[in-house]
């Protein structure tokens, strides 16, 4: 039997990325495809503001101007819609 399984590796373990249908103990085969996202990124090393800048480089300042500034402390608020807090 052949099954298409995604899986992330981590820690010397494969952990599914959605159910897998097999008994327990069931020796497999693994066949490895990995994703261009595994490949070392242009930005590996840079500090973390530079790659934040860059993010931002392209979003026009009045888009950014717009944003609310309370972000962090009113994060319940603009994510799930609760009251803002005083």
């Amino acid at each position: 039997m052949t099954q298409h399984l995604k899986a992330i590796y981590e820690g010397g373990v494969f952990w599914p990325l959605e159910p897998v249908h097999l008994p327990e103990h069931q020796e497999v085969t693994l066949l490895l495809e990995t994703s261009d996202e595994t490949r070392p990124r242009a930005d590996a090393g840079k500090p973390i503001w530079e790659v934040a800048a860059e993010l931002v480089r392209d979003i026009p300042e009045d888009a950014l101007n717009a944003l609310p500034t309370d972000g962090a402390a009113q994060h319940d608020h603009y994510l799930y819609g609760a009251a803002k807090r005083p």
